[in-house]
C-alpha cells in the first residue's frame, strides 16, 4: 500500500507518533462505534485522520490499519548526529532532500552531539560516515604531529 501518510513523515519521532495513533485507532475498532469515532476525531491529529478516512474508503479499516502498520515497520531510517537543535525549516530541508534523492519514504533520526563541533555524522544500515569538524581537526592534528616528528629525525 502507498499511503500519503508515508510521504509526510520527516523524523523518527513523527513515525513513532503515527504508530501510536494507529495503535489507538486499532484498539478502538474492537470497542464501540462511539469509541472509534471519539478516537478518530479527538485523539488523532486532524490531518492524519483526514488521510486515514479518505484512504480507508477503498478497504475495511482493520485491513487498512494492518497494511499501514506493516509499511511503517519497513520505513528506512537514517541516523544523523549534529551539534545543534534543528529548526523546523532545517528538518523540512533535510527531509525533502532525502525524499527526493534517496528514498521518498525515508525519515531521519536526529541526535544531538556537541562533540562533533560542526558538520554531521551519518549512519544507515550498518554504514557510518563522519563528516564532522572534529574528525577534520583530529586529522589535521595527526598531520602536524607527523611533520614535526619527521623534522627532528
Amino acid at each position: 500500500m502507498s499511503s500519503q501518510l508515508l510521504t509526510k513523515l520527516r523524523t523518527k519521532e513523527d513515525l513513532e507518533i503515527l504508530i501510536g495513533e494507529l495503535d489507538l485507532l486499532d484498539n478502538a475498532l474492537y470497542q464501540t462505534d462511539k469509541k472509534y469515532d471519539d478516537v478518530i476525531h479527538n485523539d488523532i491529529r486532524s490531518w492524519v485522520s483526514e488521510i486515514i478516512l479518505n484512504e480507508s474508503i477503498k478497504t475495511e479499516m482493520p485491513v487498512y490499519i494492518k497494511e499501514l502498520k506493516n509499511d511503517l515497520a519497513n520505513i528506512p531510517i537514517i541516523s544523523a548526529s549534529i551539534n545543534f537543535e534543528p529548526s523546523t525549516s532545517f528538518l523540512e530541508l533535510i527531509s525533502d532532500w532525502l525524499k527526493k534523492y534517496v528514498n521518498e519514504k525515508m525519515v531521519v533520526d536526529l541526535l544531538l552531539n556537541s562533540s562533533t563541533l560542526g558538520g554531521i555524522q551519518l549512519s544507515y544500515k550498518g554504514k557510518y560516515i563522519d563528516l564532522s569538524l572534529r574528525k577534520k581537526i583530529v586529522g589535521e592534528m595527526e598531520t602536524v604531529k607527523l611533520i614535526s616528528t619527521n623534522m627532528y629525525q
